[in-house]
């Protein structure tokens, strides 16, 4: 479903709150009321969903009603898409009933539930992965705040971390690009964007190699990246115990800076050898763009948002008004 840039999932932000029915969300800024969705096999539908009629399954329209409580007033929609029950509610205070702000979001409402179309069976694990790689991209979009406050601030330790990290992902990135290229095909290699807690996941120097034997990096390259990974590990691992200073350092840094934007434009020249391909991440007719619209600022920062989840790096959401 298209979920407005406005809207926050809440899930992933409230702590203990695992990913499940219901899904929520509301309002970056301001929130005034809370949609929810479930989904289920129909085979497992609540009991509501036995006094829908074959009609009524056949249409595939919403079927609305509103329930009211001392607190609160919920709109309630139901609906049967293919092999799934879907249970949505627009919740909210009753004292706000017919507040302006209630009815537009509740317009908004139900644009999200028009969008909606269950992914057929045969391609959920690509959706599936399409969303792993989303995510990939959030943190990589937030990652830029830690680095350009470890600059602001000189963390050298901190400056180090995160641009590994940044070359790693790079490096990753275009790995997973670079296959679709050889294979002509939109499979998205998921090992290499995404590792679950349970999960043993590349390590950076295997991801070293694999850009090596891909000719994503030359032998020079390689070489250079595996001596900044090792003095990577002497700050991060022994800075107290060994002679290295402080000092020292800032060359670490600067040389982790330089070999960033190396990788940075390698993965870029990968990208654009895609781009105009019928198929992968970057194909299927995409251009480059040559600058961001105000959309694509509100998307990244409401990725970068939900990366974090600290104030300090909150950046407003919702388009201003004119």
């Amino acid at each position: 479903m298209q979920i407005p840039i406005e809207w926050q999932y809440l899930n992933i932000a409230i702590k203990n709150t695992k990913e499940k029915p219901p899904y929520i969300f509301e309002p970056y800024e301001n929130p005034i009321g809370r949609f929810q969705l479930s989904c289920y096999p129909l085979s497992d539908a609540p009991l509501e969903f036995k006094k829908i009629t074959q009609e009524e399954l056949s249409s595939k329209k919403w079927r609305h009603s509103i329930d009211c409580s001392e607190k609160n007033e919920t709109h309630i929609f139901i609906c049967a898409r293919d092999d799934q029950a879907l249970t949505a509610k627009y919740i909210y205070n009753i004292n706000l009933r017919n507040d302006s702000r209630i009815l537009d979001q509740l317009k908004i409402t139900h644009s999200v539930l028009d969008s909606i179309v269950i992914v057929p069976l045969q391609e959920r694990i690509i959706a599936a992965n399409l969303d792993k790689y989303d995510r990939f991209l959030a943190s990589l979009v937030a990652s830029y705040d830690l680095l350009y406050s470890a600059i602001n601030s000189n963390s050298y330790i901190e400056l180090i971390i995160v641009c590994a990290n940044q070359i790693d992902a790079f490096l990753r990135l275009g790995i997973v690009i670079k296959k679709q290229l050889q294979s002509c095909s939109n499979d998205i290699e998921i090992k290499y964007l995404f590792q679950d807690e349970n999960e043993k996941g590349i390590l950076e120097r295997s991801v070293f190699n694999h850009a090596l034997e891909l000719g994503i990096i030359n032998q020079t390259l390689h070489n250079e990246l595996s001596q900044l990974y090792n003095l990577r590990n002497r700050v991060v691992h022994r800075y107290i115990i060994s002679p290295i200073n402080t000092r020292d350092m800032v060359e670490v840094s600067t040389k982790y800076l330089e070999h960033l934007e190396k990788v940075r434009i390698l993965l870029r020249e990968i990208e654009e050898q895609q781009i105009g391909k019928s198929f992968g991440i970057y194909g299927n007719g995409f251009v480059r763009a040559k600058s961001f619209d105000n959309v694509e600022i509100r998307r990244a920062h409401s990725w970068a948002n939900d990366k974090h989840l600290l104030k300090r790096f909150n950046r407003k959401i919702t388009s201003e008004k004119k």
